[in-house]
């Protein structure tokens, strides 16, 4: 008996087309004021936008119980699908837990984002780290945003003699991609990074994801996601987890 059997192979579309027309960045629509803490996260309703809870995790949080971190109140997991070595050669290396916290989030019912550690040197690395991270996620179930995380590491970055504009041209590069393979491409960023490392005002079609730890946050422009936290404590996670809000419209 003959058996035909077929290969299907999905493209991936990979090309930068430039920095888009410079615009004015949108004001922080939310009122601190309506931020509140219950059961260990913070949160936030002001009748217009309120918010659900969410993690990030890596492979440093070892092996994790996503039914109790679901049952913790977690509505959803933004997980490192990899990063780009810190050394000349910067390699792409997926984290080692990847596959397994996706797997783990998604089957207890959460929400499931990703992001990409970057060191990307120019616009042509931002574009292999995209669809890097393309070729990982596809058909995986990814429903929230896929971020592009980029930071200086002391002593040991690639990225150190990088302007703003470039900063801000790769980041573009990379969202880019992700946006024209059907995902919603998001940055990340602490207040000193989004205002002095890239140049939002020709990032405004992107979404931020902000990286300020406090309470309240007084970063004046917008952000669609906020990471209070980078020691916060869930049943399910040994030792510390990253807690995070993603804001929707009520």
């Amino acid at each position: 008996m003959f058996v035909c059997t077929v290969t299907v192979f999905y493209l991936i579309l990979g090309s930068y087309d430039g920095l888009s027309l410079r615009q004015t960045i949108p004001k922080n629509p939310y009122d601190m004021s309506y931020v509140y803490e219950k059961n260990g996260f913070l949160h936030y309703d002001d009748g217009t936008y309120q918010s659900v809870t969410g993690i990030d995790v890596s492979v440093y949080q070892k092996e994790i119980n996503w039914k109790k971190v679901k049952a913790a109140g977690v509505d959803f997991a933004m997980i490192r699908v990899g990063y780009r070595s810190y050394d000349e050669d910067g390699e792409l290396v997926l984290d080692s837990r990847f596959k397994e916290h996706l797997k783990g989030a998604k089957k207890a019912g959460l929400d499931v984002g990703v992001y990409f550690f970057s060191q990307a040197k120019n616009t042509a690395e931002a574009i292999k780290e995209a669809r890097f991270v393309v070729r990982h996620i596809r058909r995986k179930g990814i429903t929230y945003p896929v971020v592009f995380d980029m930071e200086p590491i002391d002593g040991a970055d690639r990225i150190t003699d990088l302007n703003a504009d470039e900063k801000t041209e790769i980041a573009d590069a990379f969202c880019q991609v992700i946006d024209r393979n059907g995902y919603r491409p998001m940055i990340y960023g602490n207040p000193q990074w989004l205002r002095k490392h890239i140049n939002r005002e020709y990032l405004t079609k992107y979404d931020t994801w902000l990286a300020h730890y406090a309470d309240e946050t007084d970063y004046p422009y917008d952000f669609k996601m906020w990471q209070y936290s980078h020691t916060g404590k869930i049943d399910g996670i040994k030792g510390h987890v990253d807690l995070n809000m993603y804001f929707i419209e009520s």
